[in-house]
């Protein structure tokens, strides 16, 4: 079994009400009939807000890197994970840790994954998945060519879980991009073809890169404890933060 370590959303609702006090134009509350947390902030910073979201919630945020423009929104989810990402949007990398009861009481942003925040995110509705089709290989190797990183990254992590006899040398260039979102990808993208076990190699190579967010990526897809133990002596705190917390997991 792995880890209680998670990307998904966790079900269920705090069994008692917390409501924060107001800070600055941040206010984050749970809603006492409803069972819905609710977030509004007016050109905060977004560190604001997520420190007054650890105030009224008791979760611990762990970060590294923040847009740093000031934020408006209004969002409201079932539960803390469903709040996030309506707060920092679809696409951001968030690692939830132990829960308490049904909610996490620790939660990782991936470096500088945090999509840039919406301005209003109603209660989570039941969404009916629409058929989509396969991308086009050949549409693929033109994507990961592309001047727009995130292009690249979506590329990948398609191209990752195709039958495309490229994929292999695309991902292992990706893992040397400019960009370390795409960095990222790949490097998830090869986890997801071959395996955590088969990519010790890939993922001792990304625990080395420059930027603290591919770091973060690598110890987030591995449980072995040699990889562990050495982000624990990582320069950045949110890296060490998360290698502790899965080692911890592991010998459990």
């Amino acid at each position: 079994m792995r880890p209680a370590l998670t990307l998904a959303f966790l079900a269920g609702l705090l069994p008692q009400t917390m409501q924060a006090e107001e800070a600055p134009n941040v206010t984050v509350r749970l809603d006492p009939e409803a069972r819905i947390w609710q977030l509004q902030a007016h050109s905060a910073p977004l560190s604001s807000i997520l420190d007054e979201l650890q105030r009224a919630s008791g979760m611990t945020v762990h970060y590294s890197v923040l847009p740093r423009a000031p934020v408006t929104a209004t969002c409201a989810g079932e539960n803390l994970p469903g709040l996030l990402k309506c707060l920092l949007g679809e696409s951001a990398g968030l690692v939830f840790g132990r829960a308490d009861k049904t909610e996490p009481r620790e939660v990782w942003i991936l470096g500088s994954s945090a999509a840039g925040p919406v301005s209003e995110c109603a209660a989570p509705a039941p969404v009916v998945p629409q058929a989509q089709s396969e991308p086009d290989a050949a549409d693929l190797r033109d994507e990961v060519r592309n001047a727009d990183p995130r292009r690249r990254a979506e590329a990948l992590y398609a191209m990752a879980a195709s039958d495309d006899d490229d994929a292999e040398a695309s991902l292992r260039a990706g893992m040397s991009d400019a960009s370390a979102l795409v960095r990222g990808q790949a490097i998830g993208g090869w986890v997801r073809r071959y395996g955590a076990e088969a990519a010790e190699g890939e993922l001792q190579q990304a625990l080395a890169d420059e930027d603290a967010a591919v770091r973060l990526q690598a110890i987030e897809l591995t449980v072995n404890q040699a990889i562990l133990n050495r982000g624990l002596l990582d320069s950045d705190a949110t890296v060490r933060q998360l290698a502790r917390a899965k080692l911890e997991e592991t010998l459990h």
